[in-house]
Order: C-alpha cells, then sequence, then structure tokens
C-alpha cells in the first residue's frame, strides 16, 4: 500500500496522476487508486515507477517542488521496456560515533510484451552494510543481496490484478523509513521477501488484497514461513479519510506467526494524521527457544521477532510543494522490552529524482538512545 503519508497527501490530487481536464473513464476501466500500485511496478511499492508514479514524479501537480517539463499522458504511454535505478546512501550520528554508507542500490528491468495487461519485472538488490562505504557485487557475508522478480496481469476491470512473485509481502501500510518499529520490529523491513501468489483489487474507495505465501528464499527450509496475509479497508476523498485492517498467520517447521493490525488517518487543509497498532502473537519451537536464548542462532539470516504489541502514531503537514515535515510517535511491548520512541523529520522534494530526508529520534524506556539519520535518495526511470 502507499505510504499513508502520501496516500492520505494524494486524496484530492487528481492531477498528480493524470492530465487535468480529461473526460471521465468508463467505471469499469478507471485506475484511481491510493495504493503503491497508482505509482509503482510492484504493487507492494518501492522500486520501479510506473508510467503514472513517473507522471506523478515530473507533474507540476506532483512530489517534486519544481518540475522542468510536462511529462508524457500516462495513458499515450506504449512502451514496452522500462529501466529503473535507484541508490540511498545514508549517515547515521550517535554520540559515540558517525556512520555513513550506501544503503541500497537497485536496478530493476521491466517488459510489457502486449503493452497492457502483462508485466514481467526483474530487480537486483544490494543492501547496505555500515562497515562499507563501497557497494561490492557479493552475495555472502554481512551485505544483503536479494533477487526478485514478477509475473503479473494488471489493468483488469476495476483495478484488479493477479501476480506470481518473489518480493516485500503484503500486509499493512508501507513506511518511508523502514527502520520504524511498526515494519522493522515484525520482520517486514527492507530485507523482507517471500515467494508467493496474490490477488488485488483497489476500485478507489474500497480495496483488498491476499497473498498465499509460501515462504523466504533466503533461508533454510525449517524458518521459511508459509501461509496467508490479508489486507483491505475503505476511503473517501472528502477529507482523504481512510481505514484499513491487515491479517497474517504463517508457519514454519520452528516458528507460527499470528498478526493483525488496524489503522486509521485523515487530511485536514495539508495536515495529516494517522494512527496503527499492530498485535504479534508468535510461538517459537522450544529447541529454536533455547537456542536463540543462548545466541547459538546469531548468524540465521533472519530473525524471529517475539510477540508484540506496537502503535504508531504520526502527525505531518504536507501543504508545501515539495515538503513534508512532521513527527512520529511510537510504543512497543514485548516479552523483552517496554519502549517508546519519539521522531521528528523534514521530507525534501527539491527536483525529480531527488529526495532528502532528515530524523532526529528520542527513545526512552528499555533502551535510552537519541540518534539522528539523514538519507540521500536518487532514482531514474527511463
Amino acid at each position: 500500500m502507499a505510504t499513508p503519508t502520501l496516500a492520505l497527501k494524494e486524496a484530492q490530487n487528481c492531477g498528480g496522476c493524470h492530465k487535468p481536464g480529461r473526460s471521465q473513464k468508463p467505471f469499469f476501466e478507471r485506475r484511481c487508486t491510493l495504493d503503491c500500485q497508482g505509482c509503482h511496478i510492484d504493487p507492494s511499492g518501492a522500486g520501479a515507477r510506473s508510467q503514472w508514479g513517473f507522471y506523478y514524479t515530473h507533474a507540476k501537480e506532483g512530489v517534486a517542488a519544481l518540475n522542468f517539463f510536462e511529462p508524457k499522458d500516462p495513458l499515450q504511454d506504449e512502451s514496452r521496456f522500462d529501466l529503473h535505478y535507484d541508490a540511498r546512501v545514508i549517515r547515521r550520528d550517535l554520540p559515540s560515533k558517525t556512520r555513513t554508507f550506501p544503503m541500497s542500490s537497485e536496478f530493476t528491468g521491466r517488459v510489457r510484451p502486449f503493452v497492457r495487461y502483462l508485466h514481467l519485472s526483474y530487480t537486483s538488490l544490494l543492501l547496505g552494510d555500515p562497515s562499507d562505504e563501497v557497494f561490492h557485487m557479493v552475495r555472502e557475508g554481512d551485505r544483503g543481496y536479494r533477487e526478485r522478480y514478477a509475473v503479473m496481469v494488471d489493468q483488469i476491470p476495476m483495478n484488479t490484478y493477479v501476480r506470481a512473485y518473489r518480493g516485500t509481502p503484503m500486509y499493512g501500510l508501507r513506511r518511508p523509513n523502514h527502520t520504524l518499529w511498526i515494519r522493522e520490529r515484525i520482520g517486514l523491513d527492507q530485507f523482507a521477501t517471500t515467494e508467493a501468489v496474490e490477488l488485488g483489487t483497489s476500485p478507489n474507495v474500497p480495496f483488498f488484497r491476499a497473498s498465499y505465501m509460501r515462504g523466504d528464499p533466503y533461508v533454510d527450509d525449517d524458518l521459511k514461513q508459509k501461509g496467508m496475509s490479508f489486507h483491505g479497508g475503505v476511503r473517501g476523498v472528502t477529507l482523504g479519510w481512510h481505514i484499513n485492517g491487515s491479517g497474517w498467520r504463517t508457519k514454519s517447521e520452528l516458528a507460527e506467526i499470528d498478526m493483525q493490525a488496524v489503522g486509521a488517518g485523515m487530511n485536514i487543509l495539508g495536515l495529516i494524521l494517522y494512527g496503527e497498532q499492530n498485535k504479534r502473537k508468535v510461538d517459537i519451537d522450544s529447541t529454536l527457544e533455547r537456542e536463540m536464548a543462548s545466541g547459538a542462532t546469531a548468524e540465521t539470516p533472519i530473525r524471529i521477532h517475539p510477540t508484540s504489541t506496537i502503535r504508531e502514531y504520526s502527525a505531518s503537514f504536507a501543504g508545501i510543494p515539495g515538503v513534508i515535515f512532521g513527527g512520529v510517535l511510537e510504543s512497543l511491548i514485548d516479552d523483552f522490552n517496554s519502549s517508546k520512541r519519539r521522531s521528528f523529520f523534514f521530507d525534501f522534494h527539491p527536483i525529480p529524482n531527488l529526495q532528502l530526508e532528515f530524523w532526529r529520534r528520542y527513545e526512552s524506556g528499555s533502551h535510552e538512545l537519541a540518534d539522528s539519520l539523514a538519507i540521500a535518495h536518487w532514482y531514474f526511470d527511463f
């Protein structure tokens, strides 16, 4: 799903995706949606942008403060092949040290054999290591390397799609910062990968999708979480409100995970309010639990986070072109921690293809910590 901030920000901005003055399309042919599917090739969001996402990036009513040319009308895009490159560099300031390192490097290619309906995509993704200042094409060691791909039938009536994919599982709403607990501490951060089949539909007001997952191909078979996830809700244009709910139930040979999430938000004259709660129950095999307690699974490429309740509330202002700023309050309670984190952020899109983020965070409770994040993000679509 689209990040809560962007989805609520654009609830009344038809010009972000459409050339102004376009006549209304027949109901069954409409593509209007506030999902990630509206701008990205991958319906789960992030990465390569579709023709609608390219238009939103460059349009006068789009995401950037300054735009230099009028983009092509998405409905007139007859291209069969697209390329995308995305790179991020992050700087983290702690009281004791400062680290600057490549956060990610991503390349995506998409083929549309018949222009419409069928999409074939492949993504090569490198995830950064704080100890490394340059990217190396390696698949082992501390660096994370992921290959993702999808076969998707899209633009079915009522904005419906079906796909078979290897990529990020669908659950809840995506966050622009993957370190927010409601993504990171349920195992759905930037490292999350699964092989699955999925059906989704989002005819603007209601939205729903379901995935049948076969687990992460980058972990051992006994750690692969297999099962179902669901996500759905309703939204309205007036005040940009929406209500969403999610369910998740997967099981491996060593652990069973059951989650439910509910969220709601609205846009009042550019002030965006959003809140979400996630309840997560984890039943771990007793043998694995003993190994985790002893540290024997430290090298396992997936971390099984414990039973927890996570709440997140955010308030931001998006009434200035190219600028979003605000704060996030997080709370986390699990078997080992009871923590809160207050974050303040400033997000700036000066020109298309460039995004700058600045975060200041304060954590209290089980851990006392203050740090700063600065992220430079470049992305290009061809």
